[in-house]
């Protein structure tokens, strides 16, 4: 989804809690496009320093993103495949993640190939405040002379967006999304289609309308997240929202007396002051719409939002927990494990996630994905047998969605980088990650064969050879690293990010029935230093 959740991405603004109109909606938080880019200083995975007074003269492309982003690894081959072509044209490209550790950066990068620097940060962070990081991914486009050409929310697709926003960039200008998505958007939320003139019911009847027109606008938005035709300006669209609904409260706050309106017209006014950073104020707001709504699920939802900024975690596992004994669902059971975890209660956090499998049971993409927030949430407690066990459960899960589903593919990396990303924690020794492979073959990689991503986690400088065995008389193991295949053994030397990917093909040569047990060994000084293996079905 483009959303956390539906609460997620508020976009009208205003102030207070009081009942007297507004006449004027609040701009939007964050960078203004035309405007200088604001300073930002940040650490790489590797340790070192970036600042954006380091590009002064080349055109930047800034990507924040998360693993955990449907949408990002959506658009990550465009990015990679621009960056690419970008190196002799004075452009620059740098990753942001702010929700994850520099570990879980490490492997996504390496199972993706993603050829520019990376920077980890946190959502509280200066860099995530003045850039008003909400939604991801966000890409920032900064022109030679520091200041901001375009900010785009939301996935870039085609590539052909991305390579406009660069050229204009480098030209001193901003280039323009318009599409036929984008062109729907702004009739649904045009005010002037929303008239609160006439007697009190009027006027209710055009906020009811108008609230549903915002709504359907976000659900528009997260249908639209696969479909290449249907890119649009996220920002554009939330100022557009912030119009429409200060519109409605100005217009609803003189005749609202029953509590009906009254709930509504305070979650209306709590939104708004999420979306605006006034995270007090919303919290506030919303408490008064549930005085008037008690268990009204966007206020709730909302509120927890708002608590979440305050940094407030036993209040939020407690408003999550209303919300899962109100909305039993497998989702609602992860959130809350999540927030119960944060606060300090691992073992209710537990409880939950293993109501949350419950629920989820009898469906692989939802059981792959609880596993895998099971895997996150077990991984920041530092309970790595268990979080390696939650992302073995997500990569079973992942293998039996269908494979002409997208989450089959998403799932399954991440339950491997989920692993990956413990190895590399572990640090000196070496390790070994199996799974199915996805996306682009390698150079190199024949048709037809069983494929795999192996990745190799270790030292880096260190060299291993990888072996493989049980394989059945004549059938070839192969691996492809770089542009090089090599049967049954490869000698490899561990990167400086301390990651290698390697595509590990099975070739079959003769008829075969039933389980194969493949089995590869990793070997330093003539001692095996790590083993991993699999069983293929043929």
């Amino acid at each position: 989804m483009k959303r956390l959740a539906a609460w997620l991405l508020a976009c009208a603004f205003g102030f207070g809690l009081g009942l007297a109109p507004r006449p004027a909606a609040a701009q939007l938080p964050g960078p203004v496009v035309g405007q200088s880019a604001p300073a930002f200083t940040l650490a790489t995975t590797t340790g070192k320093t970036v600042r954006l007074a380091d590009y002064r003269g080349k055109t930047l492309v800034v990507n924040v993103w998360g693993s955990w982003c449907p949408p990002c690894r959506l658009e990550t081959p465009d990015l990679v495949a621009e960056a690419k072509a970008d190196v002799a044209r004075g452009v620059a490209f740098l990753g942001v993640d702010t929700t994850e550790t520099a570990e879980v950066v490490r492997a996504f990068v390496a199972a993706k190939g993603v050829p520019y620097v990376q920077a980890v940060t946190t959502g509280t962070s200066a860099f995530a405040k003045a850039y008003d990081i909400r939604n991801y991914p966000t890409t920032l486009i900064i022109g030679p002379d520091g200041v901001l050409r375009a900010r785009h929310a939301d996935n870039i697709l085609p590539r052909a967006q991305l390579h406009a926003y660069i050229v204009a960039a480098q030209h001193g200008t901003s280039a323009p999304l318009s599409t036929a998505f984008q062109t729907q958007l702004d009739a649904l939320l045009d005010p002037a289609q929303y008239s609160f003139a006439g007697d009190a019911p009027s006027i209710r009847a055009t906020a009811l309308r108008a609230v549903a027109a915002i709504t359907k606008a976000d659900d528009l938005q997260d249908d639209a997240m696969n479909d290449l035709a249907r890119d649009h300006d996220l920002i554009k669209t939330q100022s557009e929202q912030q119009t429409l609904r200060a519109a409605v409260i100005a217009a609803l706050a003189p005749v609202a007396a029953a509590d009906a309106d009254l709930a509504l017209l305070a979650r209306l006014r709590g939104d708004e002051a999420a979306a605006l950073g006034r995270w007090a104020d919303a919290d506030a707001d919303y408490a008064e719409a549930l005085k008037h709504a008690p268990g009204d699920s966007d206020a709730l939802h909302g509120q927890a939002y708002a608590v979440s900024h305050l940094g407030d975690d036993a209040r939020v596992a407690a408003i999550d927990a209303q919300i899962a004994e109100r909305e039993p669902s497998y989702s609602a059971y992860v959130t809350l494990g999540r927030a119960l975890a944060k606060a300090g209660d691992v073992a209710k956090g537990e409880a939950s996630f293993e109501r949350a499998l419950t629920l989820a049971a009898g469906n692989p993409v939802r059981l792959a994905w609880s596993n895998l927030y099971y895997g996150r949430m077990e991984t920041s407690v530092g309970n790595r047998d268990k979080a390696r066990a939650a992302f073995a459960r997500a990569a079973a899960a992942a293998a039996t969605i269908p494979k002409n589903d997208p989450h089959r593919a998403w799932y399954a990396e991440q339950a491997q980088e989920g692993a990956v990303a413990l190895d590399i924690v572990r640090g000196a020794r070496p390790a070994l990650s199996l799974a199915p492979w996805t996306g682009p073959d390698l150079p190199g990689s024949i048709e037809s064969t069983f494929k795999y991503r192996l990745v190799v986690t270790g030292v880096p400088g260190a060299k291993l050879t990888l072996t493989v065995g049980g394989l059945p008389q004549h059938w070839i193991g192969s691996f492809c690293t770089d542009r090089v295949c090599a049967p049954f053994r490869s000698a490899i030397v561990v990167p400086a990010n301390g990651v290698k990917v390697v595509e590990f093909q099975v070739v079959p040569t003769t008829e075969h029935k039933g389980p194969v047990n493949v089995r590869i060994d990793a070997a330093s000084g003539g001692r095996t230093v790590a083993t991993v293996g699999t069983v293929a079905n043929v």
